[in-house]
């Protein structure tokens, strides 16, 4: 690589950060409102996610130093937002869905999932209040303006360059990590699965948000694809934190009928991310 493509890739990066920086400080700002709401979470996360991500994208050619200094700082940052996320999933999906499975006369079930939405709706609030008073803590604003005036050093002038190389490289080694960390879906622990999550959202945030800024678009079949397996690895991840998360509320052991209807939903997502697995092996990366 040039020290011209180099420094243009780098500039690149300094205006999405950038980006992402002005989303980040309007998100915390509704969220410091007197009535935020949960979208505003959502899209705080969201952004967040895809602000890291750029990390694993443009990280060859990012400076060492650089990287050691931003990476734990904003795995930090995500880490905080973690625990409310895990509540909103297992209250607006796997608790209703394992309601609704259960058979008429399951009254011992039904009862336990009653006890079970009472103590975690308790417990997200407990930690969302928790959440809203780390994230208006003044060293949230400072460390976005730290790293505003850390990328400031990447920029030059003059319009962006289109990379179409080094982004297709980029794809590339992602498919390859996806491929190596989802090895037999079906058979694999749940945190190599979670793993391989990871690098497909990396992989899908490459062609939505980095893809463009470096001049080159992806086909909308691949991205729905990397969608539709990063929700089935999702749904591998969700069950197994659900139920540590239920273990370390309840005193009573979920029944057997709810463990199973977790565990059923779980080998059913294991099904459909092989599925996308095998599509994304016989296919290259755009």
């Amino acid at each position: 690589m040039s020290k011209h493509s180099h420094a243009a890739i780098l500039s690149i990066f300094a205006n999405i950060v950038d980006e992402h920086i002005a989303s980040l400080r309007g998100t915390l700002s509704r969220l410091a409102a007197p009535s935020p709401t949960d979208e505003d979470l959502h899209q705080f996360r969201v952004t967040l996610r895809r602000l890291r991500s750029a990390w694993v994208t443009f990280g060859p050619v990012l400076p060492c130093r650089f990287m050691t200094q931003w990476k734990p700082r904003l795995r930090a940052l995500a880490a905080s937002t973690g625990p409310v996320r895990e509540w909103d999933v297992l209250l607006s999906d796997w608790l209703p869905a394992a309601r609704h499975g259960l058979a008429a006369d399951d009254d011992v079930a039904r009862a336990w999932l009653d006890e079970a939405e009472r103590k975690s709706r308790e417990a997200r609030r407990r930690d969302w209040e928790l959440l809203r008073a780390d994230l208006a803590a003044p060293d949230v604003p400072q460390a976005l303006a730290d790293l505003e005036r850390a990328v400031a050093a990447f920029k030059r002038d003059g319009g962006a360059d289109s990379q179409p190389r080094f982004a297709r490289s980029r794809a590339s080694a992602l498919r390859k990590k996806l491929i190596r960390r989802g090895r037999q879906p079906k058979r694999a622990s749940a945190p190599r699965l979670h793993r391989a999550r990871i690098a497909a959202k990396q992989w899908r945030y490459l062609y939505e948000a980095f893809y463009p800024a470096l001049g080159v678009r992806a086909p909308k079949r691949y991205r729905a694809q990397l969608r539709k397996l990063q929700d089935a690895l999702g749904e591998v991840h969700d069950v197994e934190a659900s139920l540590a998360r239920l273990a370390q509320l309840m005193t009573a052991s979920p029944p057997a009928s709810i463990v199973s209807a977790f565990h059923k939903r779980a080998a059913a997502a294991r099904k459909r991310a092989a599925k996308s697995l095998r599509w994304v092996r016989d296919h290259r990366a755009p």
